[in-house]
């Protein structure tokens, strides 16, 4: 859940950066950074919280799902990224707010999810 929050304050110094008149290579900076967190906040534990859902004899299958995930991100992004800089700069603007609006539901998610394994664990 805290990456998912870093990922849309991230995507929410994108969105900054490109309203703002003022000292925008330090907002894209600073947002920049924000990004690497989530990333870096992300890998460890996504594969963690994998490990700790998957049954042990599909431990792998699980793994693999949560890599192509990722894959997938980075195949879609770039391409859907670039028609939004195509579109008009309002909506490019507002395309980075909406994919910081996104992340409520990956947090939804994962809140349904913790409290699983919360219920899971107190059973056993």
């Amino acid at each position: 859940m805290l990456s998912s929050l870093l990922w849309a304050l991230g995507f929410v110094g994108i969105w900054f950066t490109g309203v703002t008149p003022i000292l925008p290579l330090f907002w894209a900076i600073a947002a920049l950074a924000v990004l690497t967190l989530a990333v870096v906040s992300y890998l460890p534990s996504a594969s963690a919280l994998v490990v700790q859902l998957a049954p042990t004899s599909m431990r792998g299958v699980y793994l693999s799902i949560n890599s192509q995930c990722w894959a997938v991100g980075s195949f879609i992004a770039p391409p859907l990224g670039g028609w939004a800089m195509d579109q008009t700069a309002a909506f490019a603007h507002q395309f980075w707010l909406i994919m910081a609006g996104s992340l409520l539901g990956a947090i939804a998610i994962l809140f349904q999810l913790n409290r699983q394994i919360q219920k899971s664990a107190i059973l056993q």
